[in-house]
């Protein structure tokens, strides 16, 4: 089968940079000591207890995860997916050291963390929503979800709430940064997803695919 290879380099390019807006958010967060996703903050935590960077440390996760991914259901994974899993944990170390040129969290107002960290969120699932819908693939921890549901009959929300759920609570035991975003990001982001989907990811998946 040949490879439209125009399709593809524009729905990785997009991909690419919507992955950019999820490391971006959730690093801006972290900046403003609100905390981050549930599955970076998890890594986090870990990655300090063992003294190795979190792109290292979550890479290695994502390897082990995607090993597991490959022979439950394979079809969940794409380029989005390498992506994803090589991007995230270096993308939050590189902008973690540029807010720290810019921002003094402890010298802020906690009303202005609050508002630079909803911004934060806002963008985080903006990020999602474009990188989800250049239907490339999902990341290993996203792909944890669809790989129960596909051998059970249990529903897709309650599943992710309960893996979310177990993650922070992990996260919190191993020092993660748990906090606020933590929480929205794990349980309330799916209706801003949700939104930025409708409005940017499924239009730019329509122009992509006229361009194409």
């Amino acid at each position: 089968m040949s490879i439209n290879w125009k399709d593809f380099l524009l729905r990785s390019i997009i991909s690419i940079l919507g992955i950019t807006f999820i490391s971006f958010g959730a690093a801006l967060s972290e900046t403003m000591n609100m905390g981050l996703d549930p599955f970076t903050a998890l890594n986090r935590g870990a990655s300090d207890l063992l003294g190795y960077s979190l792109g290292n440390y979550q890479l290695v996760v994502n390897l082990i995860i995607l090993a597991i991914v490959f022979f439950v259901k394979r079809d969940l994974i794409g380029w989005g997916t390498i992506y994803n899993m090589v991007l995230v944990g270096y993308q939050v170390n590189f902008f973690n050291n540029m807010f720290g040129n810019f921002f003094e969290a402890d010298q802020m107002s906690l009303v202005v963390r609050i508002l630079i960290t909803i911004v934060a969120i806002l963008i985080f699932a903006l990020g999602v929503a474009i990188y989800m819908d250049m239907d490339l693939g999902v990341s290993p921890y996203d792909a944890i979800t669809p790989m129960i549901t596909a051998k059970t009959d249990w529903r897709y929300s309650p599943v992710r709430v309960g893996q979310d759920l177990v993650v922070v609570i992990t996260a919190w035991l191993l020092g993660g940064p748990v906090g606020i975003s933590t929480v929205i990001t794990g349980f309330f982001a799916g209706p801003l997803i949700e939104f930025f989907s409708k409005k940017i990811g499924q239009p730019l998946d329509d122009k992509i695919a006229e361009a194409a």
